[in-house]
């Protein structure tokens, strides 16, 4: 039984991430914590998830958390730099970042708190979504010259990064995969609209008057949630140091 701490817990993801671990046998929820100030702090989780009392208290630090055998953090990439990072290095337990929109400087930080625990960051938790990646850099080395690619996201309203962290992730392999490709040439159009849940468009379009597209499109939050777990689940086994879901994707290989 691996026990898991969600910190970011009242944001919808987190909710998701919630259920998911309660309704799996091999994962147990200690310990479910939000940020200070939120006005679930002090409740049973079961006014953000429904439902009967579950005898679990939101609460609003990391470092008073129960013991547990891996974080999975879900707030935001402020709020991790600036109030959890701290925490975690003292807390030295796995840990799964499930938040995307850090820049370099903070991307540097979490490398450096992975030579003291096993710490794995995604831009997305898809298992699905890894596969269109990986088909992605196999297409991408037969494109011809002239062939323009574009790649399309779109994302719910309330969406605070654009680009979104799974279009960089797609760019990234797009030009990693051919030296003609460039992050000039390979450009990322956002939109951001209603309830999307999430939805990723990459576009080759050649000068012979044909056009292929590849899409990878989620219905609901389960497809993050599921891998976000199964990740944790497998992380709390692992050395120190820093992965990616190419090293969780890639156990089986």
């Amino acid at each position: 039984m691996i026990k898991i701490n969600v910190v970011g817990c009242t944001g919808k993801l987190g909710i998701m991430i919630i259920k998911t671990i309660l309704n799996k046998k091999d994962v147990e929820l200690i310990d479910a914590i939000g940020r200070k100030g939120n006005q679930y702090i002090g409740q049973d989780i079961s006014v953000i998830i429904g439902g009967q009392n579950r005898g679990i208290i939101i609460s609003d630090s990391i470092l008073d958390a129960k013991e547990c055998d891996v974080f999975i953090d879900c707030t935001n990439a402020e709020n991790f730099i600036a109030n959890n990072i701290e925490q975690y290095k003292k807390k030295k337990k796995p840990l799964v970042i499930a938040t995307t929109g850090f820049d370099n400087n903070s991307l540097e930080q979490i490398k450096k708190l992975s030579v003291e625990m096993p710490v794995l960051q995604s831009g997305n938790f898809s298992i699905a979504l890894h596969d269109f990646i990986e088909t992605l850099k196999f297409a991408v080395k037969r494109i011809s010259v002239d062939t323009d690619v574009q790649i399309i996201e779109f994302h719910h309203n309330q969406k605070k990064d654009a680009p979104s962290g799974t279009a960089k992730m797609i760019q990234d392999a797009l030009i990693q995969n051919n030296m003609r490709l460039n992050y000039d040439n390979v450009k990322i159009c956002s939109v951001r609209g209603g309830n999307i849940f999430g939805e990723h468009q990459v576009i080759f379009a050649n000068c012979k008057d044909e056009v292929t597209e590849y899409k990878h499109q989620v219905s609901s939050r389960e497809a993050f949630s599921n891998g976000a777990v199964d990740v944790a689940k497998w992380l709390s086994n692992q050395q120190n140091g820093a992965y990616n879901m190419d090293d969780f994707c890639g156990r089986y290989s």
